[in-house]
């Protein structure tokens, strides 16, 4: 790690691990429906955290309550901003047949646009209500785990709370400060507070 950022080789190593699970990801069908996935609804399982148990695009925005469009449209944004998980879109793309830098039409019809993500509210917005006195119900220590490991422990220890809860989160790894925000607006969770390592979040509404 250098200034705090993951360097060349630490983002290498995700990049393998990413697309070892793309690999193995090969022929199987969503745990939902049954339906074949494609490599690109993989790694959208995988920065999901549903690494164990893949899901379609259309299970995967059921799940989190976006609308199909929402959900890719989200999940485009996160990969195309964090290099291991993007080496794994092109490896998708040339798999099934796309330029490396195209939209793959397993996920955009013809001519279809991206929308553009909507900005979530500020963590600092409910900054206050956290040093208030409001505690969390669940206090999780991630440690330095990262990449799809972090985020399927993370949609684990949510899924079993209530919604409108608090968790409080400990995650060492240098990736956290960008991983963590992106996922929490791709997957509906609300991002309340961050201090590096130290992160609050909400679990969403249902």
């Amino acid at each position: 790690m250098i200034d705090g950022t993951i360097d060349a080789a630490e983002e290498a190593l995700r990049a393998a691990a990413v697309l070892r699970y793309l690999l193995n990801m090969s022929g199987r069908r969503c745990k939902e429906c049954g339906a074949a996935l494609c490599g690109h609804e993989a790694l959208m399982s995988f920065v999901t955290g549903f690494k164990n148990a893949p899901r379609c695009w259309s299970c995967l925005a059921a799940r989190h309550e976006r609308t199909r469009e929402e959900m890719r449209d989200h999940f485009f944004g996160y990969v195309a901003s964090h290099r291991c998980h993007h080496s794994g879109w092109v490896w998708a793309n040339r798999q099934e047949g796309f330029e490396p830098s195209a939209l793959p039409g397993c996920l955009w019809p013809a001519g279809g646009k991206i929308m553009q993500p909507r900005s979530p509210k500020p963590p600092t917005s409910h900054a206050s209500d956290h040093r208030s006195g409001t505690l969390p119900e669940l206090e999780y220590n991630a440690g330095d785990m990262g990449c799809g490991d972090l985020v399927l422990h993370l949609r684990l220890r949510l899924k079993d709370m209530q919604p409108g809860q608090l968790l409080r989160l400990t995650a060492t790894d240098p990736g956290a400060p960008e991983d963590l925000p992106a996922w929490c607006r791709m997957t509906g969770h609300t991002l309340l507070d961050s201090k590096h390592p130290v992160y609050l979040i909400k679990r969403k509404e249902n």
